[in-house]
């Protein structure tokens, strides 16, 4: 049997944010059409201090096949059963499992101060001597190996912590977590599942939720259609005669690599910056201009250019051109661990070889 899981959707009212109860609205399409019978949400469901709840009552009505399964998150510690009514709602305010098929589902609510594998010990009977694999459900933060912790930057503070020690303590078959909005493998078999829709500029691309397998075991990501994409594009510029027609170039690629339907450009804002050395500023801000003209800007800005400077030196041109022909060329393990990025350096050979100028 299939199990979809998703985080993260920060509901408020459908006047305040549309896009956010339209991309949960097409996870419940989704799943609904091809058969999934239970969709997991593993916490922040709703944002912070909001407690009306009846929109998202109505919407589960809609979908009365589907069961849905809620865990608390950080932004809705307190949501429960007597609040959220619904007979295919489920909230779960202490651990608890789920059996399907083969497979148990353990549900690790948020609670401040408390470590996930402090919760997942306290539950530890409902696991233990069974030969199923069982599957978390939890709402929270990682600790990988050397200490190091996988943050929501949003949000200041430490929220219920899982590490690699309760990993390989607990033996989950996996781990599927909300908190982190951007959806990844931080640790082996712990997977963040992503936020259904972008809540800002800080969320780009495209969104998706998860699909468990019990029979193999497997989690497939599934795309969200919503009605709100974002993408941050920046670009490097380095100053040349066709310096203009090479921007041109890099945005025909960059809306390319976005993967959205013509159809659907009317969903996305973007926010524009370039930053380098120009022998042409305005240009440059121009050609940002035209070449993303059939799209929202953010929050109706105007594309940054403050890191952006004007040289006309031409001997200073031949340097750095070859400069980044050998950068280029470098066997590195660019942006591995503490390691920079290929960008990084170019832009500090730049600021090296040009200086600030203006």
């Amino acid at each position: 049997m299939k199990i979809a899981v998703t985080a993260d959707a920060h509901l408020r009212t459908s006047g305040e944010h549309p896009e956010r109860y339209a991309a949960l609205e097409n996870i419940l399409e989704q799943t609904r059409d091809i058969g999934i019978e239970h969709l997991i949400i593993a916490g922040d469901l709703f944002d912070k201090e909001f407690q009306n709840y009846s929109e998202f009552e109505t919407l589960c009505r809609k979908y009365d096949g589907l069961h849905l399964h809620i865990i608390p998150g950080n932004h809705d510690p307190n949501i429960n059963e007597s609040d959220i009514v619904g007979a295919n709602i489920h909230v779960y305010t202490e651990p608890a499992v789920l059996e399907v098929d083969s497979t148990i589902f353990l549900f690790i609510p948020y609670v401040a101060g408390k470590t996930m594998g402090e919760e997942i010990a306290r539950a530890k009977d409902k696991i233990e001597g069974s030969e199923r694999e069982w599957v978390l459900i939890g709402h929270g933060e990682v600790y990988g190996g050397g200490g190091m912790r996988e943050v929501n930057h949003r949000e200041r503070g430490t929220h219920m912590p899982l590490s690699r020690d309760d990993v390989e303590q607990f033996k989950p078959r996996l781990a599927l977590l909300g908190h982190i909005h951007k959806p990844h493998e931080p640790i082996p078999n712990v997977y963040f599942v992503g936020s259904p829709c972008g809540l800002d500029i800080t969320e780009t691309g495209h969104r998706q939720f998860l699909v468990y397998d019990t029979d193999s075991g497997s989690a497939e990501a599934l795309g969200v259609k919503g009605e709100r994409l974002y993408f941050n594009e920046s670009f490097l510029i380095f100053p040349a005669v066709d310096e203009i027609s090479l921007l041109e170039k890099q945005i025909a690629e960059r809306i390319e690599s976005w993967n959205v339907d013509p159809s659907d450009h009317s969903t996305i804002q973007v926010r524009l910056s370039a930053r380098g050395y120009s022998k042409n500023r305005s240009a440059v801000k121009e050609a940002l201009k035209l070449g993303f003209e059939g799209f929202m800007a953010y929050g109706d800005e105007d594309s940054n250019i403050e890191e952006l400077y004007s040289t006309t030196d031409e001997q200073l041109e031949d340097v750095h051109s070859r400069t980044m022909e050998l950068i280029e060329e470098l066997d590195w393990a660019w942006g591995a661990g503490p390691e920079p990025t290929r960008e990084q350096v170019k832009i500090a050979a730049l600021a090296a070889i040009y200086g600030k100028v203006s």
